[in-house]
């Protein structure tokens, strides 16, 4: 069984994302990453994982800060999305492949899926959707060195784990990984001595 995890980085300072992930009624552990970059690793729910849209939602319209939501399943693919005002601006797929679903029709065939849409034969999607680095840009810390980030992005690397290429992402980013590539039930509160524990309701 491999790897699966849900994290959250906003551009904004500290005291503003706990204000705003505490208005979200949402458990989280909210880890200062650097100056301005915090992470948000939030409590799984059901079936074992974090809703990230409500949360990115709220949290980049209170603030109008950019924010970047990451998802690794089971080792096999990375999603990332950017959320600005409220409104989801983008979205990065390490491997279209790895999200195909397969569905038998009313023909008693089984057919190829992706995001709701029937797939030509033959026709299914390979390599990353959405490999932008200019989409990532805003989470660099200082001059965003968009030739890295999009080596990180089409995993030139090779890595063979999910989670591995996550992390050189951040790294691309001039982020160090360690917050922003845990999920919430595998991390204790003291492996990071600045993080701040938002609790579910703590708004009410």
């Amino acid at each position: 069984m491999g790897t699966s995890y849900e994290t959250m980085l906003v551009a904004a300072e500290l005291t503003a994302v706990v204000a705003a992930v505490t208005e979200t009624g949402r458990s989280a552990l909210i880890v200062p990453v650097v100056e301005d970059r915090v992470a948000v690793i939030p409590r799984e729910g059901a079936f074992g994982v974090a809703e990230l849209q409500p949360i990115a939602t709220l949290i980049s319209k209170r603030l109008g800060c950019p924010v970047l939501t990451s998802a690794v399943f089971d080792s096999d693919v990375v999603q990332c999305c950017v959320f600005q005002d409220g409104a989801q601006t983008h979205r990065y797929v390490s491997d279209l492949a790895m999200i195909v679903e397969w569905f038998e029709d009313d023909d008693g065939e089984f057919k190829p899926r992706l995001d709701g849409k029937v797939l030509p034969p033959g026709q299914l999607p390979e390599g990353p959707l959405g490999d932008d680095a200019a989409a990532f840009a805003p989470f660099a810390v200082g001059a965003p060195h968009l030739d890295g980030i999009t080596a990180a992005l089409r995993n030139a690397d090779g890595d063979r784990f999910a989670e591995g290429q996550h992390a050189k992402i951040m790294a691309s980013l001039k982020l160090p990984p360690d917050a922003l590539t845990v999920g919430f039930r595998h991390v204790r509160q003291d492996r990071f001595p600045s993080a701040v524990l938002v609790s579910a309701g703590a708004s009410r």
